[in-house]
């Protein structure tokens, strides 16, 4: 078979590219595809090793493979890598055309060929049977390349052909190079196989074939004959793209503020060659800043300049061709040239103080290129010319000059050095030598010694530095108990001496002073502790009480706390009052004092002093002990007067005893007593206490009674004893409220019966008679009496069915009538309802009758909630139901020329009621058509006017409803008088401007329609007023603007002169109120003078309250007007104004009237029920006998 130069690799190294990937894995359709695919793979390495004998071969190299490989990526073309050179055993082999491999591979009935031999040898050890079944060999098809190849991938195809099916197709592609080899497996699609190979180089040029295994194979290994083909080769070319990444620009050389750079052209220029090179130089690349050079153009070299000494830039270049720019190279750093430091600036003065002084500098701003290593710091001490002397030499970038003296100036200069040399000195800095404070004074030592006061005294300081001290300030600080605390500045002066008072006895106290100078304060001496001289004591802490009752007082006391360097040895009690003298009522040395024999109640002032051995010291603040309180003695000479049915008043003597308090009060105690005249067995009941005079009425007692009561005084040590029992009865009352009533049985119809008990207290008198009333809760009144008399029971009757009904009963005795008891609620039965009333017929057709009639008068106890209407002819025929429902009137069918006799039925929750009155109706007979008449047009509506301004206005009116093809006729009049009309418009038009009014002058307008029959009635007259030049009304009702005059000569006819038309109408009278709602007032007036002639209209306007002007709400010729859409509970100022042609009347006189708030409801109810009653009159009904 043939083979070509993409074989060409030696089995070594296919099998070596294999292990490490490089080759594409064909497509596995199947395990005997697989094992196919590597017999090729083999038997090429084979040939390209000069061997023909690939039998055995094939199989030895298959079953190594087989050791090291994975079948699912088993390889099956040759390597990426570039393959070695060929040598005299392994040249390639160009492969035959397709029309040679046919006739190399003749088919199974060919004969034996000079092609023959090397596949007998293949075959050799196989029988003559199985070499004739070898199946033909496939033919391997040209491969082509689909549109056009891309920089990266190329999309190839093929034709199938005749090839047996599971036949294998491996696109192969290599570079012309053969640095490059690329494969992909496809497989077939209807008769095409189709991939796309990638991994391309941009630009370089490539050929392309397809290679083909059969798909025919023995059973074992050891019986392998593969056959592999490749198809022609095609050549094509990548697409171009941008430059390849060039190599890192290199250093040509370098100064101290430039560097040359070059660089070579990147190693493929992808199909397009390179026009320009980018360039680029930074400080610091990673800090995101601009670059410090930069070159563009089409050389290869580039001399930076301007740059630093000494410094590290680092450099890039990119290649640009017409496709774009490549990548940028790896960075490349490079350094200039290194020189000497600059100069230093001045050092600077850090800090200053009395003996030495801080200096500090910064590094040079140009270090030339090179580290600095060393600063050197020159002195000059002195004045100017005295010379420079070397203080410091190293790293550090300050300096601290010791032992300068005050007043002295001092220069300092420096310089910085690196490995390159040193740079020159700074400009020099002058520091004058600070001043400082005096030393310590002396220390403070006691001159003279008191209890409250010292006088100590100094020495001045022996270093004054330059300055004398000015003033000197003294601190002191107590020791509590070897404590110290903060020094406060107790002296300050220019003296060595000072007093110190305001000090405590036996203390001791720390000194120090400070000498202040003009440059500040000085250290403090050496602190002194000093003593004040002993005292006596100070005073005890107030006395307090241990113990006390009425009659004694034992009061103790603590010993001062500030005892002034000498323990107390004795006490002093005094009593203090008023003006007298203190007394001493105790003195010793115990620390308590008993007070025997005293009164209850009574105050005593008391102080307490201590004495040490210099004498006693200021007494302790006075405190105020009383002694316990008794509770008070019983009262004497209680008596009851003005006694009541319910009240008695009480009256005693005070107490004897106070028990050392002041009586605040009393309480004052009652308790009922039995028939008998002792107690009813009840504790006590406290009736009143708090009392404090000694008279009380006590309240809330029983009629008829008897009590007996006691009274006890109060203090503020509590309740005294009780008084002596008085008795006393109060007088008889009217009996108590007796039970509800109770029902016997239950109501039958109108009638009940109902029975109660006499009440549990008759109050000191026996009942003597029982009342009995009744409420009817439908009609909302009050209680009447329905019966009196000493029974306690009673049969009611003629009560109205299914009506509530409220029962109470009350006891009355010699004394009075007591209240009444609690309401029995009672609800009657109800029967079927009355007959209606006014059957009423209200709309008679030759086929329809419309009936409407009233509810019955009487309901039976339940409202009627359903009608039903009763029909029978004129021949007496049986009524039948025409109708039912729950409303009052109804439609219903008749038949014509009869006389229907109707009656109507009420339903309530009972049933059915009594028929109503039998109503008789004529029903016409049916009409006879006849053929249609034409008729004048319909009645228009009044016209609608807008009005535009004081001189012009539009009217517009309907069609009215059929009157179709109709022409119209308008007529205008001024002032609104009839005989004054004049037509301004004819037409078939439905709107009309009118022109040359005159402002503030009140016009009438009217339309009628007009046909073949005649002209129509005409349209109720539409009244406006043009809008004047001063003031315009609004009318808030028709939407149109009131002004005065027309000027009769604008219009083809004027208005002839009438009756009274010569002035403007008088004011309108008597302005009343009609009627009031809620929202809504309705009012009318009279004529004023001259109100009769024609073309007057009125004008009302209202004024609402707290509103600062009247608005118009009604234009017209009526008498009377009703507001609408008020506020409810609100007033509102009416005036009314008469208007025609000459001008307006005087406004009448304004009145004031009220819309209806809440009341109004019930305003309405009551007229409701009025009508009723009136109607139940008019009926012959007597609803008063009724109810009785």
């Amino acid at each position: 078979f043939s083979t070509s130069g993409f074989l060409q690799a030696p089995t070594t190294e296919l099998n070596h590219q294999m292990k490490r990937g490089f080759l594409n894995a064909a497509p596995k359709s199947s395990k005997k595809d697989s094992y196919a695919e590597d017999v090729i793979a083999s038997a090429d390495a084979k040939i390209s090793n000069g061997s023909h004998e690939v039998g055995e071969s094939l199989l030895n190299s298959h079953g190594k493979e087989e050791e090291s490989l994975d079948c699912a990526t088993s390889p099956s073309l040759p390597p990426l890598t570039p393959p070695q050179a060929p040598s005299a055993q392994t040249r390639p082999i160009v492969p035959e055309p397709v029309e040679a491999q046919r006739e190399a591979v003749p088919p199974h009935d060919a004969g034996p060929s000079s092609q023959e031999q090397p596949k007998e040898e293949v075959n050799e050890g196989r029988g003559e049977s199985e070499a004739s079944q070898t199946p033909p060999p496939p033919i391997a098809p040209t491969a082509e390349v689909v549109g056009d190849p891309g920089a990266q991938s190329v999309r190839v195809k093929c034709d199938c052909g005749d090839n047996p099916e599971g036949t294998s197709y491996v696109f192969l592609v290599e570079s012309d190079d053969q640095n490059q080899h690329l494969s992909k497996s496809s497989l077939p699609s209807n008769g095409a196989c189709e991939a796309c190979i990638d991994g391309l180089l941009p630009g370089r040029h490539y050929k392309l074939c397809v290679a083909i295994s059969s798909p025919s194979f023995p059973s074992s290994p050891e019986d392998v004959v593969g056959t592999a083909f490749q198809g022609p080769k095609t050549s094509f070319v990548a697409g171009p793209a941008p430059p390849e990444t060039p190599a890192a620009p290199t250093v040509g050389g370098k100064s101290k503020t430039s560097v040359k750079l070059r660089w070579s052209p990147p190693a493929h220029s992808c199909g397009s060659a390179v026009t320009s090179y980018t360039c680029e130089v930074f400080r610091n690349p990673l800090d995101g800043g601009v670059p410090v050079a930069t070159y563009d153009g089409p050389d290869a070299r580039f001399e930076a300049k301007g740059l630093r000494a000494g410094t590290p830039y680092m450099a890039r270049v990119a290649a640009t061709n017409a496709l774009g720019t490549s990548p940028y190279s790896e960075w490349v750093m490079v350094s200039t040239s290194a020189t000497v430091p600059g100069i230093p600036e001045e050092p600077l003065c850090a800090q200053i103080g009395l003996g030495w002084i801080g200096v500090a500098w910064g590094p040079p701003s140009e270090d030339g290129g090179s580290s600095i290593t060393a600063y050197t710091l020159e002195v000059e001490e002195g004045p100017e010319g005295s010379g420079y002397i070397a203080k410091y030499s190293g790293p550090n970038t300050v300096f601290v000059l010791q032992g300068a003296a005050p007043t002295v100036p001092y220069r300092f200069r420096v310089k910085a050095s690196s490995a390159v040399g040193g740079s020159q000195f700074s400009s020099p800095l002058e520091v004058v030598g600070a001043c400082g404070p005096t030393g310590p004074p002396g220390i403070c030592v006691v001159e003279r010694q008191y209890s409250h006061a010292l006088t100590v005294a100094w020495t001045p300081p022996e270093v004054l530095n330059g300055a004398p001290p000015l003033m000197y300030q003294v601190g002191m600080r107590p020791l509590v108990e070897g404590v110290a605390t903060n020094f406060v500045v107790v002296h300050t002066g220019d003296a060595c001496r000072c007093d110190v008072g305001g000090l405590q006895p036996a203390c001791l106290y720390e000194f120090v002073v400070v000498a202040v100078s003009a440059h500040g304060p000085s250290p403090p001496s050496s602190p002194s502790v000093l003593e004040t001289a002993c005292a006596p004591p100070d005073g005890p802490d107030p006395p307090f009480l241990v113990s006390g009752g009425p009659n004694f007082l034992h009061i103790g006391w603590r010993p001062p706390a500030i005892t002034n360097g000498s323990p107390p040895v004795c006490f002093r009690l005094e009593a203090v009052g008023g003006d007298y003298e203190p007394v001493v009522v105790f003195e010793g040395p115990s620390f308590e004092a008993p007070l025997q024999n005293l009164q209850p109640g009574k105050a005593l002032w008391l102080r307490v002093s201590a004495a040490n051995a210099l004498g006693y010291g200021p007494p302790s603040p006075t405190v105020c002990f009383t002694t316990g309180l008794l509770p008070p003695g019983p009262p004497s000479g209680v008596c009851a007067d003005k006694i009541t049915k319910t009240s008695a008043r009480l009256q005693w003597e005070a107490s004897q005893h106070d028990g050392g308090g002041v009586v605040t009060g009393y309480r004052v105690q009652c308790a009922r007593l039995a028939g008998s005249g002792e107690e009813a067995g009840a504790p006590w009941s406290l009736m009143v206490e708090g009392v404090e005079t000694r008279v009380c009425t006590v309240e809330k007692l029983m009629a008829g009674t008897q009590y007996t009561a006691r009274v006890q005084a109060i203090n503020t040590e509590g309740v005294g004893l009780p008084s002596p029992s008085v008795t006393f009865s109060t007088e008889a009352g009217p009996p108590g409220a007796p039970d509800a009533p109770t029902l016997v049985g239950d109501p039958a119809g109108c009638e009940l019966s109902l029975c109660w008990a006499a009440p549990e207290r008759c109050n000191g008198a026996d009942v003597s008679e029982y009342c009995l009333q009744v409420q009817d809760l439908s009609q909302g009144g009050g209680f009447s009496a329905l019966y009196t008399g000493c029974l306690t029971s009673f049969d009611v009757s003629s009560l109205r069915p299914g009506t509530p009904y409220a029962f109470r009963v009350r006891a009355a005795n010699s004394a009075g009538s007591g209240p009444f008891s609690p309401s029995l609620n009672v609800t009657t039965t109800a029967v079927a309802p009355g007959p209606p009333l006014a059957v009423t017929p209200i709309a008679v057709t030759h086929n329809t009758l419309k009936l409407k009639w009233s509810p019955p008068a009487f309901t039976g106890g339940s409202a009627p909630h359903a009608y039903s209407v009763m029909v029978s002819d004129e021949g007496g025929t049986e009524a039948k139901e025409a109708w039912s429902g729950p409303t009052t009137s109804c439609k219903i069918k008749v038949f014509p020329d009869t006389v229907a006799h109707v009656s109507v039925v009420a339903f309530n929750a009972i049933g059915p009621g009594t028929s109503s009155s039998i109503c008789s109706v004529t029903i016409p007979p049916a009409p006879v058509k006849q053929a249609p008449v034409m008729q004048p047009p319909k009645t228009l509506a009044a016209p609608n006017v807008s009005v535009k301004g004081p001189h012009s206005a539009v009217v517009s009116w309907g069609m009215g409803g059929k009157n179709k093809g109709c022409e119209y006729e308008l007529e205008l009049s001024v002032g609104g008088a009839e005989q004054d009309f004049a037509s301004c418009y004819s037409g078939s038009q439905c709107i009309h401007s009118l022109q040359n009014l005159q402002p503030n002058e009140t016009y009438s307008v009217r339309v009628a329609a007009l046909n073949d029959a005649g002209r129509g009635h005409w349209s109720a007259v539409a009244d406006f007023f043009t809008k004047g030049i001063h003031e315009i009304v609004d009318d808030r009702e028709t939407s149109s603007l009131f002004v005065k005059r027309l000027d009769p000569e604008s219009y083809v006819c004027q208005a002839s002169p009438g009756k009274n038309q010569n002035k403007p109408p008088g004011a309108p009278e008597r302005l009343e109120l009609e009627k009031a709602g809620k929202s809504l007032l309705k009012f009318r007036w009279k004529e004023g003078p001259d109100g009769e002639a024609s073309g007057v209209s009125y004008r009302v306007e209202v004024c609402a309250e707290g509103a600062d002007e009247f608005a118009a709400c009604y234009t017209g010729k009526t008498l009377e007007y009703c507001a609408k859409k008020l506020k409810p509970n609100r007033r509102y100022t009416v005036r009314v104004q008469a208007l025609n042609k000459w001008g307006a009347s005087p406004y009448c006189m304004e009145k004031t009237f009220k819309t209806a708030g809440d009341g109004g409801v019930v305003q309405g109810i009551v007229v409701v029920l009025i009508a009723v009653l009136l109607t139940f009159s008019f009926l012959g009904f007597d609803f008063f006998a009724f109810l009785r």
